[in-house]
């Protein structure tokens, strides 16, 4: 297989249609990927606060987008897509609050995970998306606490998107996308004092 060739199924498989599939601020991220031509984007509607006490607790909520058709010729099937985010600083993670969405996202994308450690945010989909279907990502959600003292900015990041491709003579083709610039922020939540007890 020529490369222009893996080159378009890579891409393909990155590409987001312009469906909102949730009610946050739709964000567009422009990535630079291992594989493919420039102009990919990860795109995602975001949920956060506008602003938040100090010392309370908030949640953040990421939508996907339907992927469209993937289906190319040459290309099995997709697999192990996963996404990267970086909590504020100012912000500590609510242990034990990630979590994916019950109820949301394809039957081909079941099965994801989600989880925190010390470099962020993780939500990973190992299912099989074939040559031919499409699929949209599951919900993620997850808790913070405000650390930061009133007037600062919280800004959650996005840092990184993968995706693997099972193709034709080629066998497995792994690909990373990362935004520009980097890391890449997504949502924006302004500490206020605390209400007067």
């Amino acid at each position: 297989m020529h490369d222009s060739l893996r080159i378009s199924i890579i891409a393909a498989c990155l590409l987001f249609a312009p469906m909102s599939a949730g009610g946050g601020r739709t964000v567009h991220v422009p990535l630079v990927c291992s594989h493919g031509p420039s102009g990919q984007a990860f795109r995602a509607a975001v949920t956060v606060p506008a602003s938040q006490p100090t010392g309370s607790r908030f949640s953040v909520r990421v939508d996907s987008f339907p992927s469209g058709k993937v289906a190319h010729f040459g290309l099995n099937y997709i697999f192990d897509m996963a996404t990267d985010y970086l909590i504020p600083n100012g912000t500590k993670y609510v242990e034990g609050s990630a979590r994916v969405v019950p109820g949301t996202g394809s039957a081909n994308a079941r099965g994801a995970r989600a989880w925190h450690d010390a470099s962020g945010i993780h939500m990973s989909i190992p299912g099989r998306v074939q040559n031919g279907e499409s699929y949209t990502p599951p919900s993620l959600e997850f808790q913070l606490e405000v650390t930061a003292a009133a007037g600062a900015e919280l800004l959650l990041k996005f840092s990184r998107t993968r995706v693997s491709a099972n193709v034709l003579l080629l066998g497995n083709v792994h690909t990373t996308c990362v935004p520009e610039p980097q890391p890449y922020t997504i949502g924006k939540t302004r500490t206020i004092p605390r209400p007067e007890q």
